[in-house]
Protein backbone atom coordinates (compact mmCIF):
# COMPACT_ATOMS: atom_id res chain seq x y z
CA UNK A 1 0.00 0.00 0.00
CA UNK A 2 2.77 1.85 1.11
CA UNK A 3 4.59 1.68 -2.86
CA UNK A 4 1.36 2.12 -4.11
CA UNK A 5 1.35 5.60 -2.67
CA UNK A 6 4.81 6.56 -3.56
CA UNK A 7 4.46 5.55 -6.87
CA UNK A 8 1.16 7.72 -6.68
CA UNK A 9 2.66 10.79 -5.43
CA UNK A 10 5.63 10.67 -8.02
CA UNK A 11 3.10 10.44 -10.94
CA UNK A 12 1.52 13.43 -9.74
CA UNK A 13 4.69 15.39 -8.69
CA UNK A 14 5.86 14.57 -12.57
CA UNK A 15 2.25 15.58 -14.13
CA UNK A 16 2.75 19.18 -11.90
CA UNK A 17 6.31 19.72 -13.82
CA UNK A 18 4.50 18.16 -16.87
CA UNK A 19 2.03 20.43 -17.61
CA UNK A 20 3.17 23.85 -15.69
CA UNK A 21 5.47 23.34 -18.84
CA UNK A 22 3.42 23.53 -21.34
CA UNK A 23 3.16 26.33 -23.23
CA UNK A 24 6.38 27.48 -22.04
CA UNK A 25 8.87 27.83 -24.77
CA UNK A 26 12.44 28.32 -24.07
CA UNK A 27 13.22 30.07 -27.52
CA UNK A 28 9.59 31.86 -28.07
CA UNK A 29 9.44 32.53 -31.96
CA UNK A 30 10.96 36.13 -32.74
CA UNK A 31 9.68 39.14 -33.93
CA UNK A 32 10.08 39.47 -37.76
CA UNK A 33 11.26 42.79 -38.55
CA UNK A 34 11.35 43.77 -42.22
CA UNK A 35 13.87 45.90 -44.05
CA UNK A 36 13.37 47.99 -47.71
CA UNK A 37 16.92 48.98 -48.32
CA UNK A 38 18.12 50.83 -51.21
CA UNK A 39 21.09 48.86 -51.12
CA UNK A 40 22.25 49.28 -55.07
CA UNK A 41 20.85 52.29 -57.36
CA UNK A 42 21.59 55.58 -56.36
CA UNK A 43 20.74 55.98 -53.01
CA UNK A 44 23.07 53.15 -52.68
CA UNK A 45 25.18 55.03 -50.24
CA UNK A 46 22.29 55.64 -47.98
CA UNK A 47 21.15 51.90 -47.75
CA UNK A 48 24.29 50.68 -46.80
CA UNK A 49 25.36 52.81 -44.17
CA UNK A 50 21.50 52.16 -42.82
CA UNK A 51 21.84 48.45 -42.90
CA UNK A 52 24.86 48.40 -40.88
CA UNK A 53 23.55 49.76 -38.27
CA UNK A 54 20.21 47.76 -37.98
CA UNK A 55 22.14 44.80 -37.64
CA UNK A 56 24.47 46.00 -35.10
CA UNK A 57 21.42 47.67 -33.28
CA UNK A 58 20.31 44.26 -33.68
CA UNK A 59 22.79 42.11 -32.47
CA UNK A 60 22.69 44.47 -29.22
CA UNK A 61 19.32 44.30 -28.42
CA UNK A 62 19.51 40.39 -28.87
CA UNK A 63 22.23 40.04 -26.54
CA UNK A 64 20.40 41.66 -24.16
CA UNK A 65 17.58 39.47 -23.94
CA UNK A 66 15.46 40.86 -27.15
CA UNK A 67 11.83 42.52 -26.39
CA UNK A 68 8.97 41.27 -24.23
CA UNK A 69 11.80 37.91 -24.07
CA UNK A 70 11.75 37.61 -27.99
CA UNK A 71 14.90 37.99 -30.37
CA UNK A 72 14.24 40.31 -33.24
CA UNK A 73 14.93 38.60 -36.77
CA UNK A 74 15.23 40.90 -39.76
CA UNK A 75 14.86 40.41 -43.00
CA UNK A 76 16.40 42.23 -45.37
CA UNK A 77 15.47 43.46 -48.92
CA UNK A 78 17.00 45.57 -51.72
CA UNK A 79 14.60 47.60 -53.35
CA UNK A 80 17.30 49.10 -55.89
CA UNK A 81 16.38 52.95 -55.43
CA UNK A 82 13.26 51.86 -57.03
CA UNK A 83 9.47 53.11 -56.21
CA UNK A 84 8.30 49.57 -57.54
CA UNK A 85 10.60 47.49 -56.06
CA UNK A 86 10.03 48.97 -53.20
CA UNK A 87 6.45 47.79 -53.39
CA UNK A 88 7.19 44.42 -54.22
CA UNK A 89 9.40 44.02 -51.24
CA UNK A 90 6.95 45.55 -48.74
CA UNK A 91 4.13 43.08 -50.20
CA UNK A 92 6.57 40.19 -49.22
CA UNK A 93 7.59 41.65 -46.09
CA UNK A 94 3.43 41.46 -44.97
CA UNK A 95 2.42 38.82 -46.92
CA UNK A 96 4.73 36.33 -46.91
CA UNK A 97 7.47 36.87 -44.08
CA UNK A 98 4.66 38.17 -41.67
CA UNK A 99 6.58 41.07 -40.31
CA UNK A 100 5.39 42.95 -37.48
CA UNK A 101 6.43 46.51 -39.28
CA UNK A 102 8.66 47.56 -42.25
CA UNK A 103 11.50 49.68 -41.65
CA UNK A 104 14.51 51.70 -44.29
CA UNK A 105 12.70 53.22 -47.15
CA UNK A 106 15.18 55.30 -47.72
CA UNK A 107 13.99 57.48 -50.50
CA UNK A 108 10.71 59.32 -50.59
CA UNK A 109 9.31 57.88 -53.86
CA UNK A 110 9.37 54.69 -52.48
CA UNK A 111 8.01 55.42 -49.63
CA UNK A 112 5.06 57.19 -50.90
CA UNK A 113 4.43 54.19 -53.31
CA UNK A 114 4.38 52.02 -50.36
CA UNK A 115 1.63 53.98 -48.39
CA UNK A 116 -1.10 51.97 -49.85
CA UNK A 117 0.70 49.00 -49.67
CA UNK A 118 1.36 49.30 -45.64
CA UNK A 119 -2.44 50.61 -44.93
CA UNK A 120 -3.85 47.82 -46.58
CA UNK A 121 -1.68 45.29 -44.72
CA UNK A 122 -2.18 47.34 -41.64
CA UNK A 123 1.55 47.46 -40.76
CA UNK A 124 3.41 49.87 -39.74
CA UNK A 125 5.79 51.62 -42.56
CA UNK A 126 8.77 53.00 -40.87
CA UNK A 127 10.54 55.35 -43.75
CA UNK A 128 13.61 56.98 -43.10
CA UNK A 129 13.49 59.77 -46.12
CA UNK A 130 13.13 63.65 -46.24
CA UNK A 131 9.66 64.64 -47.78
CA UNK A 132 6.79 66.28 -45.49
CA UNK A 133 4.62 64.70 -47.50
CA UNK A 134 5.31 61.39 -46.12
CA UNK A 135 3.87 62.07 -42.38
CA UNK A 136 1.66 65.41 -44.26
CA UNK A 137 -1.63 64.78 -43.91
CA UNK A 138 -1.12 62.04 -41.35
CA UNK A 139 -1.02 58.92 -42.40
CA UNK A 140 -2.64 56.15 -40.08
CA UNK A 141 -0.06 53.16 -40.55
CA UNK A 142 3.08 55.63 -41.82
CA UNK A 143 5.86 56.68 -39.31
CA UNK A 144 8.96 58.77 -40.24
CA UNK A 145 12.45 59.80 -38.48
CA UNK A 146 13.83 62.63 -40.76
CA UNK A 147 12.68 66.50 -40.32
CA UNK A 148 11.60 67.64 -43.40
CA UNK A 149 13.59 70.53 -45.52
CA UNK A 150 11.32 72.97 -44.08
CA UNK A 151 12.33 72.22 -40.14
CA UNK A 152 15.94 71.15 -40.52
CA UNK A 153 17.25 72.43 -44.23
CA UNK A 154 16.36 74.87 -46.51
CA UNK A 155 15.52 77.72 -44.17
CA UNK A 156 18.81 77.66 -42.30
CA UNK A 157 20.23 77.31 -45.91
CA UNK A 158 19.07 80.33 -47.10
CA UNK A 159 19.59 82.44 -43.86
CA UNK A 160 23.38 81.26 -44.01
CA UNK A 161 23.65 82.01 -47.68
CA UNK A 162 22.07 85.70 -46.62
CA UNK A 163 24.76 86.12 -43.62
CA UNK A 164 27.26 85.73 -46.02
CA UNK A 165 26.26 88.41 -48.38
CA UNK A 166 24.08 87.03 -51.05
CA UNK A 167 21.17 88.89 -52.10
CA UNK A 168 20.32 86.28 -55.60
CA UNK A 169 19.74 83.00 -54.63
CA UNK A 170 19.43 80.49 -56.92
CA UNK A 171 18.34 76.79 -56.92
CA UNK A 172 18.74 73.76 -59.00
CA UNK A 173 16.87 70.48 -58.04
CA UNK A 174 16.73 66.51 -59.31
CA UNK A 175 13.21 65.90 -60.66
CA UNK A 176 12.30 63.49 -57.89
CA UNK A 177 9.53 63.68 -55.01
CA UNK A 178 12.38 64.80 -52.93
CA UNK A 179 14.11 67.57 -55.07
CA UNK A 180 10.17 68.63 -55.90
CA UNK A 181 9.73 68.74 -52.04
CA UNK A 182 12.83 70.97 -51.99
CA UNK A 183 11.74 73.41 -54.65
CA UNK A 184 8.58 74.02 -53.11
CA UNK A 185 10.22 74.35 -49.78
CA UNK A 186 12.76 76.85 -51.28
CA UNK A 187 9.95 79.14 -52.41
CA UNK A 188 8.03 78.86 -49.45
CA UNK A 189 11.34 79.90 -47.77
CA UNK A 190 12.42 82.82 -49.73
CA UNK A 191 8.48 84.73 -49.82
CA UNK A 192 9.13 83.95 -45.84
CA UNK A 193 12.25 85.65 -45.35
CA UNK A 194 10.95 88.51 -48.33
CA UNK A 195 13.25 87.73 -51.22
CA UNK A 196 12.94 86.90 -54.63
CA UNK A 197 14.82 83.63 -55.96
CA UNK A 198 17.24 84.52 -58.70
CA UNK A 199 16.17 81.29 -60.43
CA UNK A 200 14.86 78.11 -60.04
CA UNK A 201 16.54 75.16 -62.14
CA UNK A 202 16.07 70.95 -62.38
CA UNK A 203 17.56 67.94 -64.35
CA UNK A 204 16.42 64.40 -64.55
CA UNK A 205 17.51 61.79 -62.20
CA UNK A 206 19.37 59.99 -65.05
CA UNK A 207 21.08 63.56 -66.33
CA UNK A 208 24.80 62.80 -67.41
CA UNK A 209 25.26 66.83 -68.45
CA UNK A 210 23.94 69.53 -66.81
CA UNK A 211 26.01 72.08 -68.44
CA UNK A 212 22.81 73.79 -69.68
CA UNK A 213 20.53 74.51 -66.11
CA UNK A 214 24.08 75.77 -64.70
CA UNK A 215 24.96 78.15 -67.80
CA UNK A 216 21.33 79.58 -66.85
CA UNK A 217 21.98 79.82 -63.40
CA UNK A 218 25.23 81.63 -64.49
CA UNK A 219 23.85 84.44 -66.59
CA UNK A 220 21.10 84.77 -64.16
CA UNK A 221 22.90 87.79 -61.96
CA UNK A 222 22.88 84.73 -58.87
CA UNK A 223 25.15 85.29 -56.61
CA UNK A 224 24.48 82.45 -54.28
CA UNK A 225 23.34 78.47 -55.27
CA UNK A 226 21.46 75.97 -53.30
CA UNK A 227 21.98 71.86 -54.61
CA UNK A 228 19.09 69.72 -54.05
CA UNK A 229 19.46 66.04 -54.93
CA UNK A 230 21.42 62.56 -54.13
CA UNK A 231 24.71 61.99 -53.78
CA UNK A 232 26.14 60.98 -57.25
CA UNK A 233 23.92 63.80 -59.17
CA UNK A 234 24.84 66.29 -56.66
CA UNK A 235 28.13 65.83 -57.14
CA UNK A 236 27.59 66.08 -60.83
CA UNK A 237 25.87 69.69 -60.61
CA UNK A 238 28.65 70.82 -58.32
CA UNK A 239 31.73 69.65 -60.30
CA UNK A 240 29.51 71.34 -63.40
CA UNK A 241 29.04 74.59 -61.69
CA UNK A 242 32.68 75.01 -60.51
CA UNK A 243 34.21 73.77 -64.03
CA UNK A 244 32.08 76.49 -65.57
CA UNK A 245 33.45 79.38 -63.60
CA UNK A 246 30.92 79.47 -60.88
CA UNK A 247 32.66 80.79 -57.56
CA UNK A 248 30.32 81.81 -54.83
CA UNK A 249 29.01 79.86 -52.43
CA UNK A 250 27.21 76.66 -52.78
CA UNK A 251 25.21 74.91 -50.59
CA UNK A 252 23.53 71.65 -50.64
CA UNK A 253 20.08 70.09 -49.73
CA UNK A 254 21.12 67.32 -46.62
CA UNK A 255 20.89 64.17 -48.95
CA UNK A 256 24.62 64.09 -49.15
CA UNK A 257 26.21 64.28 -45.52
CA UNK A 258 28.25 61.60 -45.00
CA UNK A 259 31.75 60.34 -45.92
CA UNK A 260 30.83 59.36 -49.62
CA UNK A 261 30.26 63.15 -50.40
CA UNK A 262 33.76 63.96 -49.08
CA UNK A 263 35.52 61.29 -51.14
CA UNK A 264 33.30 61.61 -54.27
CA UNK A 265 33.36 65.25 -54.86
CA UNK A 266 37.43 65.66 -53.48
CA UNK A 267 38.65 69.45 -53.80
CA UNK A 268 35.06 70.45 -55.41
CA UNK A 269 33.69 69.80 -52.00
CA UNK A 270 35.74 72.23 -50.06
CA UNK A 271 33.68 74.69 -48.65
CA UNK A 272 30.14 73.67 -49.67
CA UNK A 273 27.78 73.72 -46.80
CA UNK A 274 24.56 71.23 -45.73
CA UNK A 275 22.70 70.48 -42.69
CA UNK A 276 23.27 67.58 -40.30
CA UNK A 277 21.67 65.61 -37.42
CA UNK A 278 23.86 66.27 -33.96
CA UNK A 279 25.45 62.92 -34.19
CA UNK A 280 28.00 63.95 -37.31
CA UNK A 281 29.96 66.95 -34.86
CA UNK A 282 28.53 65.00 -31.41
CA UNK A 283 32.03 65.52 -30.57
CA UNK A 284 31.54 69.21 -30.21
CA UNK A 285 28.42 69.63 -28.70
CA UNK A 286 28.40 70.71 -25.08
CA UNK A 287 28.08 69.03 -22.49
CA UNK A 288 25.10 70.09 -21.34
CA UNK A 289 23.08 69.09 -24.80
CA UNK A 290 20.41 66.53 -23.86
CA UNK A 291 21.72 64.55 -27.14
CA UNK A 292 24.93 64.35 -26.65
CA UNK A 293 24.60 61.30 -24.60
CA UNK A 294 23.10 58.82 -27.62
CA UNK A 295 25.19 60.45 -30.45
CA UNK A 296 28.50 59.79 -28.63
CA UNK A 297 27.97 56.22 -28.49
CA UNK A 298 26.37 55.54 -31.82
CA UNK A 299 29.59 57.87 -33.55
CA UNK A 300 31.81 55.73 -31.52
CA UNK A 301 30.52 52.37 -32.05
CA UNK A 302 30.30 53.36 -35.82
CA UNK A 303 33.19 54.79 -36.35
CA UNK A 304 35.24 52.15 -34.57
CA UNK A 305 33.60 49.59 -36.78
CA UNK A 306 32.99 51.35 -40.08
CA UNK A 307 35.20 54.30 -40.24
CA UNK A 308 33.51 57.97 -41.32
CA UNK A 309 30.68 58.31 -39.47
CA UNK A 310 27.07 58.57 -42.49
CA UNK A 311 24.52 60.60 -41.48
CA UNK A 312 21.93 57.58 -42.59
CA UNK A 313 22.86 55.71 -39.56
CA UNK A 314 21.19 58.13 -37.23
CA UNK A 315 18.06 57.33 -39.00
CA UNK A 316 18.40 53.54 -39.31
CA UNK A 317 19.04 53.70 -35.00
CA UNK A 318 16.48 56.28 -34.31
CA UNK A 319 13.97 54.21 -36.22
CA UNK A 320 14.68 50.75 -34.58
CA UNK A 321 15.02 52.66 -31.30
CA UNK A 322 11.69 54.08 -31.46
CA UNK A 323 10.24 50.67 -32.67
CA UNK A 324 11.66 48.99 -29.56
CA UNK A 325 10.69 51.18 -27.32
CA UNK A 326 6.88 50.82 -28.73
CA UNK A 327 6.95 46.70 -28.89
CA UNK A 328 7.71 47.32 -24.96
CA UNK A 329 4.41 48.41 -24.61
CA UNK A 330 2.57 45.85 -26.55
CA UNK A 331 0.80 42.81 -24.45
CA UNK A 332 3.86 40.08 -24.59
CA UNK A 333 1.85 37.21 -24.64
CA UNK A 334 0.65 37.66 -28.19
CA UNK A 335 2.39 34.77 -30.29
CA UNK A 336 4.17 36.37 -34.01
CA UNK A 337 3.48 33.60 -35.60
CA UNK A 338 -0.26 33.37 -35.08
CA UNK A 339 -2.05 35.03 -37.41
CA UNK A 340 -4.67 36.64 -35.29
CA UNK A 341 -1.91 37.74 -32.71
CA UNK A 342 -0.20 39.09 -35.72
CA UNK A 343 -2.88 41.33 -36.40
CA UNK A 344 -2.78 42.58 -32.72
CA UNK A 345 0.98 43.35 -32.84
CA UNK A 346 0.98 45.18 -35.52
CA UNK A 347 -2.13 47.22 -34.09
CA UNK A 348 -0.91 48.02 -30.84
CA UNK A 349 2.77 48.84 -32.03
CA UNK A 350 1.49 51.54 -33.89
CA UNK A 351 -0.46 52.79 -31.23
CA UNK A 352 2.28 52.44 -29.20
CA UNK A 353 4.39 54.61 -31.39
CA UNK A 354 1.71 57.20 -31.20
CA UNK A 355 1.72 57.16 -26.99
CA UNK A 356 5.76 57.86 -27.21
CA UNK A 357 6.98 61.43 -25.79
CA UNK A 358 10.68 62.66 -24.82
CA UNK A 359 12.70 60.08 -26.73
CA UNK A 360 15.60 61.12 -26.70
CA UNK A 361 17.63 60.05 -30.65
CA UNK A 362 20.15 61.04 -33.17
CA UNK A 363 18.11 63.31 -34.63
CA UNK A 364 16.39 64.75 -32.58
CA UNK A 365 14.21 64.71 -28.94
CA UNK A 366 10.48 62.32 -30.44
CA UNK A 367 7.17 63.53 -29.58
CA UNK A 368 4.80 61.72 -31.55
CA UNK A 369 1.27 61.85 -31.50
CA UNK A 370 -1.79 60.81 -33.39
CA UNK A 371 -1.52 64.33 -35.47
CA UNK A 372 1.96 64.49 -35.27
CA UNK A 373 4.17 61.09 -36.84
CA UNK A 374 7.20 62.48 -37.38
CA UNK A 375 7.90 63.97 -33.98
CA UNK A 376 10.20 66.67 -34.44
CA UNK A 377 10.35 69.84 -33.99
CA UNK A 378 12.43 72.36 -36.07
CA UNK A 379 15.74 73.73 -35.64
CA UNK A 380 16.65 69.86 -34.82
CA UNK A 381 19.43 70.37 -37.20
CA UNK A 382 22.82 72.30 -37.45
CA UNK A 383 24.46 73.60 -39.97
CA UNK A 384 27.98 71.87 -40.84
CA UNK A 385 31.15 72.32 -43.84
CA UNK A 386 33.30 70.22 -45.48
CA UNK A 387 36.48 72.19 -44.15
CA UNK A 388 40.08 70.24 -45.29
CA UNK A 389 38.54 67.12 -45.79
CA UNK A 390 35.83 67.08 -42.95
CA UNK A 391 32.72 67.29 -41.70
CA UNK A 392 32.43 70.38 -38.82
CA UNK A 393 29.84 72.78 -37.60
CA UNK A 394 29.64 76.02 -39.94
CA UNK A 395 28.67 79.17 -38.79
CA UNK A 396 28.33 82.10 -41.38
CA UNK A 397 29.90 85.65 -40.60
CA UNK A 398 28.06 88.51 -41.71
Amino acid sequence: MKKLLLIAIIFCIGMVFFFSGVGVTKNPPPYVIGLNLSLTGRAANIGIAEERVYRMKIDEINAAGGINGRKLKPIIYDDETRPAQSVLNTKKLINVDKVIACLGYAFTGGTLACVKTATDGKTVLFSLAASEKIWRPTKKWVFNTTPCQKDACTPILVDNLLKRGSTKIAYIYNDTAYGQTGKETFEWTCEKMGIKPAIIEKYSPRSTDVSPQITHIKVSGADGLIICGYLADTVRVLKTARDLGITYPIFSEYAVVGPEFIELAGKYGEGVVTTSLKTLVAKDLPDTDVQKKVCMDLYSKYTKKYGPFSLYAGHAWDSLNLVTKALEKIDPKLDPTKKDDLAKIRAQLRDSLETLKGVVGQNGVYNYSSYHHNGLAPGCYVPVVVQNGKWVLYEAKR
